[in-house]
């Protein structure tokens, strides 16, 4: 017989106890409810007013120290803004300590030109008949500087109507003409029918002379006066001053019919010209100053010596079409070499 085997059935599930279940839902809900101090802080302790009040205190303390501190960052910015004003606005020269030493240089006022006459135009440097200088004369010198008690205002210059002219003659009496048109017994004479009698506000013109005034600066003025002659003068002006160093400037200033007139007396004084401020003059070089366009320079100086080791005596000609100017500078003491070299370029910018 064969025995026919029977289906296993599936083992009933372990039985659990009623009172095992109520107490692991009574566990898992103690737990929940209750929590860790790190999963649920407590409530905030309500302040006490002792405790308001210390906190409030506590703030306002922090508003002023910030408030304080605000107010010395604005004081020291605006201290330091007054500061950096304070140097920078006045003149270097003008700090304790930090100023230059002095190289002899003058302060001059603002230099302009003057208004040319009516239908005038500047020269053209070609050497013909339109290569003058058809402005006033007296304006072209150069002004007397501050160091010299010179007025630092530019000058206001009167409105011209025709160009200064001039006629030589045959007197050699160095005798300077203040007046605007010099008489025929002089060397030249200059009519200043565009300047007024008055000189303007600012700086005044220089003194009208006459041509042959020059000659009182040489030791052998014959030929220089016989040149005058046969180049035609037309009009001569000077400025003098003494700075406070002890310098003394004379500048002349001669006026020709034409550029090659002019020439002729420029190189003349620079070969032949024995003045008397240089009883040993020797040529100096001027290759390393400004280059003025225009303007021809011979420079020489002193062989003697002043105290400050520079030569005594210094002198410059200058050749602009049809002008011919005389830079004479002397001191016991010794010229600068800064003085002279800026009192000469600053009278080539104004002939150029």
């Amino acid at each position: 017989m064969t025995d026919h085997a029977t289906p296993h059935e599936p083992a009933a599930p372990a039985e659990t106890p009623a009172g095992t279940l109520a107490e692991a839902a009574t566990e898992t809900f103690a737990e929940t409810s209750t929590g860790t101090p790190a999963e649920f802080p407590a409530a905030p302790a309500a302040e006490t007013p002792e405790e308001h009040e210390a906190r409030l205190a506590r703030r306002s303390a922090r508003r002023r120290a910030a408030a304080r501190w605000a107010t010395a960052t604005l004081v020291f910015a605006l201290a330091g803004t007054g500061a950096a004003l304070a140097v920078t606005a006045p003149e270097r020269t003008d700090l304790p300590g930090l100023a230059t030493p002095g190289d002899g240089r003058y302060t001059f006022p603002p230099l302009t030109l003057p208004p040319l006459p009516s239908g005038s135009s500047t020269p053209d440097r070609t050497g013909g008949k339109n290569a003058l200088h058809a402005a006033d004369l007296r304006y072209l010198l150069l002004p007397a500087p501050k160091e010299a008690g010179g007025s630092l205002t530019p000058a206001l210059y009167p409105v011209p109507t025709a160009a200064a002219t001039g006629t030589p003659s045959a007197s050699a009496t160095p005798t300077p003409s203040q007046t605007p048109t010099a008489s025929a017994s002089t060397s030249a004479s200059a009519s200043a029918g565009a300047s007024p009698s008055t000189a303007p506000a600012g700086q005044a013109p220089a003194d009208w002379v006459t041509c042959d005034a020059i000659l009182a600066d040489q030791r052998d003025p014959a030929e220089l006066r016989a040149l005058l002659l046969q180049d035609a003068c037309r009009a001569a002006t000077v400025r003098e001053w003494t700075a406070s160093d002890g310098t003394r400037t004379q500048i002349r200033l001669l006026r020709f019919g034409a550029s090659f007139e002019s020439w002729n007396v420029f190189s003349s004084l620079r070969s032949d010209a024995r003045p008397n401020a240089l009883p040993g003059a020797k040529s100096t070089s001027h290759s390393a100053w400004d280059t003025v366009e225009g303007v021809h320079l011979d420079a020489q100086e002193s062989t003697a010596k002043g105290a400050k080791g520079t030569p005594n005596a210094r002198i410059a000609y200058l050749c602009a079409s049809d002008l011919v100017a005389v830079v004479t500078m002397t001191n016991p003491d010794g010229v600068p070499d800064a003085a002279f070299r800026q009192v000469v370029t600053l009278q080539s910018d104004l002939l150029a």
